[in-house]
């Protein structure tokens, strides 16, 4: 138990140690940090828009049917007992 205690002695003697930085810094980093977020999110946004935009001009217009968003039926489960549809 002495150690525990020991060790939470020398960790408060080593945080009076530290330099902390002043509020004033702090708030620059953090306005410095968010402004290059914003400035990369959209340099990076602009550039995927401008992609999206290259790869309509390359790329078909319609889809073919193999692709279509209407599912094709279902094939039966078992032939023999399923009515057929004669054309």
């Amino acid at each position: 138990m002495q150690k525990i205690i020991n060790f939470f002695k020398e960790v408060k003697a080593e945080f009076k140690q530290i330099s902390w930085p002043k509020r004033e810094s702090i708030i620059q980093s953090t306005i410095v940090v968010i402004s290059i977020s914003v400035i990369v999110s959209l340099i990076l946004g602009g550039f995927d828009y401008l992609f999206i935009k290259g790869m309509a001009l390359i790329g078909p217009k319609t889809t073919p049917q193999s692709e279509s968003l209407i599912p094709s039926p279902a094939p039966p489960l078992n032939p023999l007992l399923e009515p057929t549809i004669s054309q």
